[in-house]
């Protein structure tokens, strides 16, 4: 596995928050996901721990029943089975590692 650029993946959808597989092995998963505003990522529970990074814009990470600033920047880590979301309050982009693969 190379370089990965991260600008060359960052692509919006007024209909939808767009993810692209960025690197997928039998031990983790790397997405990014890209956010108009007010678009979200419903939140879920997982097997695996996740790992969300924002790399631009700002919004709101939903993790159990607490919500969390998430701005440039902010790293929030979930454990196997916390539920967990995002939602854009301006367009955002956020890096999600997961691991391992449910």
């Amino acid at each position: 596995m190379g370089k990965i650029i991260l600008k060359d993946h960052i692509e919006f959808s007024k209909e939808r928050c767009l993810s692209t597989v960025l690197f997928d092995s039998d031990k983790a998963n790397v997405q990014l996901f890209c956010l108009e505003k007010g678009q979200e990522v419903p939140s879920q529970a997982l097997q695996s721990q996740v790992i969300m990074i924002v790399i631009s814009g700002q919004g709101v990470f939903s993790v159990g029943d607490k919500e969390y600033p998430a701005k440039m920047d902010s790293v929030v880590v979930c454990e196997s089975l916390e539920p967990h979301g995002l939602k854009a309050d301006e367009q955002m982009v956020v890096l999600v590692y997961t691991i391992p693969l449910p």
